[in-house]
């Protein structure tokens, strides 16, 4: 998988239905983590295998 095959958390999160608050909380409970945070802006990505995950 690349970078370029990654969304940012408001893409995945209209996509899924859910609030990039939400997806916050998830990450945080560890429900579901994002498949990539940038290191040096702490932006989350979510990959198309994490739709089923998150509806």
């Amino acid at each position: 998988m690349t970078d370029s095959d990654l969304m940012p958390i408001g893409a995945f999160a209209r996509i899924v239905g859910l609030t990039a608050s939400a997806l916050r909380f998830y990450n945080d409970a560890g429900i579901l983590r994002p498949d990539h945070v940038d290191a040096q802006t702490g932006y989350r990505f979510y990959s198309e295998e994490q739709i089923h995950t998150a509806e």
